[in-house]
């Protein structure tokens, strides 16, 4: 006797295609957020790059400033392609400043150009912030004007717009964009925090006092250790032998240029203020050479007072690469072998030659 067989509806084993397609979304929305984490959670190279093509497409937030102002890493990877671009156009065999970006070293330099960039687009949002906050407003008239004269300081209108689109990859909006309107907000600022500082005033009192100490008969030594704000007070103010090419112009015009120069005279400079002493001279290979000592004021500059207002500010950096330290106003490498990185290699090149930094 046969045993019946079972008969299977065909329909019972075949996936029926709305199945199909919602694990297919399943499967792309798994993919996208391991992806994404990857580019953005990570600090490996892969993640890098994948950062770089997910920056392009999507809109993810480089940095937020005080909940509602975002930076793009849309934007800040643009601006990495043009100094990139820059370095790749220009011949810096002589200076130092070629940069391989293929190598391994290259990348995480490129690491150290991407967090430069993240750092002054934050600044030049805050500087815009803070503007407001103050009532500075720039029109676009201020704005038009600013270009036109920049463009006639550069040369002419052509040259300079083929000079940027070789250089930068930039048009004449994005010069607008990345140079000029920034320049524009830090310059408008400047001027309000120059007519309301009120910190010069005491900075002078206390370089006054220093001056009176010294006219009292108090040692240099013991002025420089009570009012000096320069590393050398710990040494009594001495500098050693410096030659001239080793100052600030400012104390390159007072002490060699000028043959009545008097000890203990006050040099202003734009970092501070100079009590200068000349306490010997000679020839070194026929090029003069001074032992001098100083005491040294700081001013409050505008460098000084914008860190602070920034560290007023609320910063977030999404991005698992770089975390922003509030008690110095600076975006910072999570990764530290990339932060040892990036001082040694400081210390290994002469800076950095394109203008958006």
């Amino acid at each position: 006797m046969k045993k019946n067989k079972k008969t299977v509806d065909f329909d019972e084993i075949m996936i029926k295609p709305k199945t199909l397609i919602i694990s297919g979304l399943i499967f792309l929305i798994l993919l996208f957020l391991l992806t994404a984490y990857m580019a953005y959670g990570t600090t490996t190279s892969v993640g890098i790059r994948l950062k770089g093509v997910f920056s392009r497409i999507i809109p993810a937030p480089a940095a937020i400033i005080n909940y509602r102002n975002v930076i793009l890493s849309s934007e800040v990877e643009k601006n990495l392609a043009s100094v990139e671009q820059f370095y790749a156009s220009q011949d810096f065999s002589q200076t130092g400043l070629r940069v391989d970006f293929s190598t391994p070293d290259g990348q995480k330099r490129l690491e150290i150009k991407r967090k430069g960039l993240l750092q002054k687009m934050i600044e030049d949002q805050a500087i815009k912030i803070i503007a407001g906050q103050k009532g500075i407003n720039i029109t676009q008239k201020q704005i038009d004007q600013a270009v036109a004269q920049k463009l006639q300081d550069l040369g002419t209108i052509d040259s300079v717009k083929n000079d940027l689109l070789h250089s930068y990859g930039w048009s004449i909006d994005d010069f607008k964009k990345q140079v000029v309107l920034p320049s524009m907000y830090k310059d408008a600022l400047t001027s309000y925090f120059n007519e309301h500082n009120n910190e010069t005033a005491k900075t002078q009192d206390i370089v006054k006092k220093a001056k009176d100490e010294l006219s009292g008969g108090k040692s240099f030594a013991q002025v420089a250790e009570l009012y000096s704000t320069g590393s050398s007070k710990d040494s009594g103010g001495q500098l050693g032998w410096v030659k001239k090419n080793q100052l600030m112009p400012e104390l390159q015009v007072a002490l060699f240029d000028n043959t009545n120069f008097k000890n203990d005279s006050v040099i202003e400079s734009s970092i501070g203020y100079h009590i200068i002493e000349i306490q010997n001279q000679k020839k070194d290979n026929g090029e003069d050479v001074l032992q001098l000592r100083q005491i040294f004021v700081a001013k409050y500059s505008f460098a000084d007072w914008l860190n602070q207002e920034m560290k007023k500010m609320s910063v977030l950096i999404p991005s698992g690469e770089f975390n922003w330290n509030k008690d110095q106003a600076v975006v910072e490498f999570r990764d530290k072998s990339l932060t040892e990185f990036e001082k040694k290699s400081r210390l290994e090149t002469q800076g950095d030659a394109s203008i958006i930094f």
